[in-house]
């Protein structure tokens, strides 16, 4: 929801990738609550759209043309046809990078020639561009900690950074990269942006455990904290998200790539061949 109301003005608020009007097999991985994927199927009735995650979505309904499926996505795909577009939203930390890197060969594989990747990542660092959040704040550490936490648990949340030249290291071309910058709260005096501040200011007031509870019990530091303690952490941090004095931020991209069309790979084929001869 955040993402559509803060691209509410483009021609297509979903994604930025430019497919054409008529793909056939679209593949939403990691599609969570399954809203992307029902929003797309709906936009292209004649498409095939697949959402894939290792939990179902809580969804009782779905377009006839939407289809959920559970699966570990780095396992071997058995899809048999090829893929216009595959999508990928807040993954950050699903994969070590050997795994991430596994997981783009084989959206490449799967894709089309000519068809299209999309990610959109979050960099759960926190920031401010008016020097409200300051070093006292449990705000100002928070990413960087969780960084750190995630480093050490082999998994990096550092997705946003890395996924740039990771899916252009896969093969892709064509590369795009949109940034943003998402209010943490209803601060912003534009009307717009004090949406999306308190939309997303939700979003953290629901999940802050989920993302705090296991990282930092089982790799907090110094040492790994007790439960009690990430909650009296959390109780801090849930008040600075309400201050309305504390404009921060945070930064998310969005990065699109295109898989080489069959003349480009044929040409590309053709160079290595001439560099490989005496």
């Amino acid at each position: 929801m955040v993402f559509l109301v803060l691209d509410h003005n483009q021609p297509n608020p979903l994604f930025r990738a430019p497919i054409g009007e008529s793909p056939k097999n679209i593949l939403d991985i990691g599609t969570g609550q399954g809203s992307w994927a029902i929003d797309v199927a709906d936009l292209y009735p004649s498409a095939t759209v697949r959402g894939l995650d290792i939990f179902p979505p809580p969804v009782s309904w779905m377009p006839p043309n939407c289809v959920f499926e559970v699966d570990d996505v780095l396992r071997e795909w058995t899809w048999r046809e090829s893929f216009d577009f595959i999508h990928m939203r807040l993954m950050y930390g699903a994969f070590p990078p050997e795994g991430w890197d596994q997981l783009y060969k084989q959206a490449y594989d799967a894709l089309e020639p000519g068809g299209w990747i999309e990610q959109m990542e979050l960099d759960v660092r926190v920031y401010s561009d008016d020097s409200t959040l300051r070093k006292e704040h449990q705000l100002w550490g928070w990413g960087d900690m969780f960084i750190r936490c995630s480093e050490r648990a082999g998994r990096s949340l550092r997705t946003h950074e890395t996924m740039h030249n990771a899916i252009e290291k896969a093969g892709f071309v064509d590369m795009h990269e949109e940034r943003y910058k998402i209010p943490l709260g209803p601060w912003p005096k534009d009307k717009l942006r004090k949406e999306v501040g308190h939309l997303q200011y939700a979003h953290w007031n629901a999940a802050l455990e989920g993302w705090a509870m296991w990282l930092l019990t089982h790799f907090g530091e110094p040492e790994p904290w007790t439960k009690e303690e990430v909650q009296v952490f959390l109780a801090k941090v849930r008040l600075e998200l309400k201050n309305p004095h504390i404009h921060a931020y945070e930064p998310a991209n969005r990065v699109w790539a295109r898989k080489p069309t069959k003349e480009e790979l044929k040409a590309k084929e053709a160079n290595v061949k001439i560099e490989a001869s005496p």
